[in-house]
């Protein structure tokens, strides 16, 4: 359910390095809890959203930037465009650090020059097997790919319930409900959560 977009200047990267640069991408890794390996999902989901994802590394014939043509000599310059479905803004924050510290052990540099951009559809505006997506339909199919494996939260940490995505509980979008309080990485999962429990509640 990722696109990712990496545009490079040409003559940077020989080609081994342009498939380096794309494996570090790769969904599995950017959904990472921040070293590139320990899972921050439901196996089952990290799995899904694999499945669905794209790279893409483009070299670039011309390149300016700050109003001066890029000479390949001057070494990396990178601009990441990540497509992430509607929540583009939920996943901003860990998607940007995740690229740049890929990119950063790519070439062994902490600040490598990179711009990231993530860009969030509008509901609807993500199609899969011929049909537009709503985000209630999306999280129908990350449910049916739970494993249930996770494992349990550190402390200071919850899991959402519907992805189970593990986040710090100040970040958490909170839902308290028959006396237990649940914690969602998003308000797509944590109304998903109440439209099941009113569902459950009512047959």
């Amino acid at each position: 359910m990722l696109f990712i977009e990496l545009l490079v200047p040409k003559g940077v990267f020989d080609e081994r390095e342009r498939r380096e640069l794309a494996g570090r991408l790769a969904a599995r890794r950017l959904l990472s809890a921040g070293d590139g390996a320990t899972p921050a999902a439901d196996p089952g989901v990290i799995e899904l959203f694999e499945s669905l994802s794209h790279v893409v590394v483009r070299e670039e014939e011309v390149w300016s930037a700050g109003g001066t043509l890029l000479d390949p000599s001057q070494g990396p310059w990178y601009v990441a465009n990540v497509t992430v479905g509607m929540w583009g803004k939920e996943m901003s924050e860990h998607l940007i650090s995740r690229v740049t510290a890929e990119l950063a052990e790519a070439e062994g540099n902490p600040e490598p020059r990179a711009v990231v951009n993530v860009i969030s559809l509008a509901e609807g505006g993500y199609g899969l097997r011929g049909h537009a997506q709503r985000s209630a339909d999306v999280l129908r199919l990350i449910e049916e790919a739970k494993t249930g494996s996770a494992a349990p939260a550190p402390e200071g940490m919850v899991v959402d319930p519907v992805c189970g995505a593990t986040i710090p509980l100040e970040e958490a979008v909170l839902l308290e409900r028959d006396g237990q309080t649940y914690g969602f990485c998003c308000p797509h999962c944590r109304g998903h959560f109440v439209k099941q429990l009113d569902a459950a509640q009512a047959s």
